[in-house]
C-alpha cells in the first residue's frame, strides 16, 4: 500500500502534468503580408498592423511589407491604421509553427472594400525559393499552388497548364501529349523537378496529386539560376516530398 503522503504527491504531479495548457505544447506562429492602396495597388509604408490581444505589431517598410514573429496560435483581432486611409480590421487565425500570408487594401476614403483573405504559405514551397520569385517575378511569371491544382483537380500536368498564358499543348509522333510555347517557332520549354534539371519530352510523367506548386516562365524572364541557357521558357515543378 502507497503511504498517504506519497500518494499525495503522486496524485499532485499527475495533476499538474494534466493541467499543462495546450499552448504550451504549441509552438509559435509567423503573420507576413502587405498593405497596398486599394486603388492603384500601390505599397503603402508606415502603416501600423496590430494583433488587438496581443503585444505584437509591426510598421511597413518601403515595399509595403510588414512580418510579426512568435505569435501565439489562435484567434487574434487585426488592425491595419494608417494616417490617411480607413482603418481595417479582421480576424486572423494564426496556427502552430506555419506562417500565415494576407494582402490588405486600404481605401483612402469610405467605399465597400472585398474581405481580407489569409491564406497558409506552405513550408515547402518556402524553402524552395517559390514566394520570393513570386514577389519578384510575378508580373512575367505565373505561379500555381496546390490549393489551386485541387479546385482543377486534372488528370496530367498538360490538362492543368494548357490554357496558361503563351503555351499550348501538341501530339507528337507515338500519342504524347507536349507543352510548347506559342511564340519563338513553338520550342518547348525546360522542365526543372524540385530543382533538377529533367526531360521536358513528357510533362506527363508527373501526377498533379504529388505536386505542391508549379511556377511558369515564358521567354527571356527567367530566373538566373534557372535560366540553363534558353530563351524559349522554363516550367519549375516542385512536388510535396521533394527529391
Amino acid at each position: 500500500m502507497i503511504p498517504n503522503l506519497t500518494r499525495g504527491a503522486l496524485i499532485a504531479a499527475l495533476t499538474a502534468a494534466f493541467a499543462l495548457p495546450v499552448s504550451a505544447q504549441e509552438r509559435p506562429g509567423r503573420f507576413i503580408g502587405r498593405v497596398v492602396d486599394h486603388e492603384n495597388g500601390k505599397p503603402l509604408p508606415g502603416a501600423q498592423v496590430a494583433l488587438r490581444d496581443s503585444d505584437r505589431s509591426a510598421i511597413t517598410d518601403g515595399q509595403g511589407f510588414f512580418e510579426i514573429n512568435d505569435i501565439r496560435p489562435g484567434l487574434h483581432g487585426m488592425d491595419v491604421v494608417l494616417l490617411g486611409f480607413e482603418t481595417r480590421s479582421a480576424p486572423v487565425r494564426i496556427l502552430s509553427g506555419q506562417t500565415i500570408e494576407a494582402e490588405v487594401r486600404m481605401a483612402a476614403r469610405p467605399i465597400e472594400l472585398p474581405p481580407i483573405e489569409v491564406s497558409v504559405r506552405s513550408p515547402r514551397l518556402e524553402a524552395a525559393g517559390f514566394y520570393d520569385r513570386k514577389l519578384e517575378f510575378g508580373g512575367q511569371g505565373r505561379f500555381i499552388t496546390r490549393e489551386l491544382i485541387e479546385r482543377r483537380n486534372p488528370q496530367n500536368v498538360t490538362d492543368l497548364l494548357y490554357n496558361q498564358p503563351g503555351l499550348k499543348v501538341e501530339y507528337d509522333g507515338v500519342g504524347r501529349r507536349r507543352l510548347m510555347v506559342t511564340r519563338n517557332q513553338g520550342c518547348t520549354p525546360m522542365l526543372y523537378l524540385d530543382g533538377v534539371l529533367g526531360d521536358n519530352t513528357s510533362f506527363d510523367v508527373v501526377r498533379p496529386v504529388t505536386i505542391e506548386g508549379i511556377e511558369v516562365y515564358i521567354g527571356a524572364m527567367i530566373p538566373i539560376q534557372y535560366k540553363a541557357k534558353t530563351d524559349c521558357g522554363v516550367i519549375l515543378i516542385w512536388t510535396r516530398r521533394g527529391r
